[in-house]
């Protein structure tokens, strides 16, 4: 399990590290650059705004049928037909749930809920190429998952791309920008729904409403998935929350919403990493203590690999946050930006670890539990928030969304040695702090004592971080002959 989770590690890295930075710093970013402040403003915190009630669309059944199928894959066919009525039902539902929040509660404009339903299309969209996909994770089919994994932003680069630069300027706007990502997702659906069926072979009867047998199945499945949907809902609030309450607390809000888009984008590309390693251990995890066998093997190996890749990427974004924001809004770059861009980044640290250890607890069905420390978050972030933003703004957002990640990421670490039974050796602690410092006294020397161009620094940077990484046992020989050979091509 331990090859089988690099090699897909492996390929997934490879397709996303060449499709998705594409779209977001190719396409996010010339749209956010070609729009007012306050336009990009709206649709970003509009779209963390959809993150909210999310869960309602989903209600844990990716998380579910993930574990489930990993357990029991002669029993997809069986509640494949229910789990796609129930998706379609639960999406009606959170669409029409999320504009009336936003009319009557949030008392948005008509422009703003016209933006609105959009997105909320559009995560109903994303939402159902996730299900389609978990379900070939689950059947074992890991690397076709993997390959499909960048299919929606792979045809957003096309559509979104036509619409940047292939039609007249006065085409663009928030509103066309989201309906462009609408129809790339409508097509991913399309196709992940085609290749699952091939795999599975399922008939795709209709159920029907007043079938007893149906309405017996449909509870069970609502029921179970109950927990995966309280704990994703918990998550995605304090994760999303800051956004929202910037633009609501602050009179330049939609401002101030923008300087946080921009460093948002770069953690949110950061995080993609995070988001591979929980979709390959949810189900490897599952199956794993499904036969009884030892985790810690899977769990060391992958803990090591995204600290080693969290910390170093972290630290080059905030040596580089200056040079970042200048490239990235040439127009619009200041300390703030890039302030701001500096402290945020370093969320991505613990929301990696989050995301490996909130894998293992839901794979094992300790969502109550975790659950418990995702609502203290919630309660931490906006009670930081509510006291850091009207003093510092966007900065204060991203102050609490790093304090409030380093929470949950310790709680959850927490939680699994003690369910678990583990213990904290000096042998396993120290090579991980080991590496943090050296790593830091190189780039500290390397960015600030330097003269060399910032290229050159960044391509020393990537090509000394497998090195130092190797030195302390965190990359398996594999990696580092990959990310070695990386970093000596970004230095050429």
């Amino acid at each position: 399990m331990q090859r089988e989770f690099l090699v897909n590690l492996f390929l997934l890295l490879l397709i996303n590290l060449l499709v998705k930075p594409l779209f977001i710093f190719s396409i996010d970013l010339g749209v956010q650059n070609r729009l007012s402040p306050t336009d990009y403003g709206l649709y970003f915190t509009l779209l963390n705004f959809t993150y909210l009630f999310q869960i309602v669309s989903d209600f844990g059944l990716q998380s579910f049928n993930s574990r489930h199928v990993s357990q029991h894959p002669q029993l997809v066919g069986k509640y494949l037909p229910t789990l796609l009525m129930l998706k379609v039902l639960l999406g009606a539902l959170y669409v029409l749930l999320t504009s009336a929040v936003a009319f009557w509660i949030a008392d948005y404009e008509s422009r703003a809920i016209r933006l609105l339903l959009i997105l909320l299309l559009n995560q109903v969209l994303a939402q159902g190429v996730l299900f389609l996909r978990s379900n070939l994770s689950g059947l074992g089919y890991y690397r076709l998952d993997s390959l499909l994994s960048s299919s929606d932003k792979l045809l957003m680069l096309l559509t979104c791309g036509i619409l940047l630069w292939g039609l007249p300027p006065h085409c663009l706007s928030a509103e066309s920008f989201a309906w462009a990502q609408t129809l790339a997702l409508g097509i991913a659906l399309v196709g992940v729904g085609a290749v699952l069926w091939s795999k599975a072979r399922v008939r795709l009867r209709l159920p029907r409403f007043r079938n007893t047998y149906w309405r017996a199945t449909l509870m069970v499945l609502i029921t179970e998935s109950a927990p995966y949907a309280l704990a994703i809902l918990l998550m995605s609030a304090y994760t999303r929350l800051d956004a929202v309450l910037l633009e609501r607390l602050l009179p330049d809000g939609r401002y101030h919403a923008d300087v946080y888009a921009g460093a948002y984008r770069l953690l949110d590309a950061a995080n993609m990493l995070g988001y591979l390693f929980a979709s390959l251990l949810l189900p490897m995890f599952a199956r794993l203590l499904a036969r009884g066998d030892d985790v810690r093997p899977l769990v060391g190996v992958a803990s090591r690999l995204l600290w080693a890749g969290a910390t170093a990427l972290a630290l080059l974004l905030f040596f580089v946050r200056a040079e970042l924001v200048h490239w990235m809004m040439p127009l619009r770059a200041n300390a703030y930006r890039w302030e701001v861009l500096g402290l945020l980044i370093w969320a991505f640290v613990p929301m990696g670890i989050t995301h490996i250890f909130s894998s293992l607890l839901t794979a094992h069905g300790q969502l109550m539990q975790m659950s418990r420390f995702f609502a203290l978050g919630i309660i931490l972030d906006v009670a930081l928030d509510l006291w850091l933003i009207p003093r510092y703004q966007a900065f204060g957002a991203a102050l609490a969304a790093v304090s409030t990640q380093l929470f949950v990421a310790a709680s959850l670490v927490f939680l699994c040695f003690q369910h678990f039974r583990w213990r904290i050796s000096v042998q396993t602690i120290w090579p991980l702090a080991a590496y943090v410092v050296a790593l830091f006294a190189f780039g500290f020397a390397l960015f600030e004592l330097s003269d060399w161009s910032t290229e050159v620094k960044g391509g020393i940077f990537a090509g000394a971080v497998p090195v130092i990484a190797r030195c302390f046992r965190l990359l398996p020989l594999s990696f580092f002959a990959f990310f070695s050979f990386k970093g000596i091509k970004t230095l050429r």
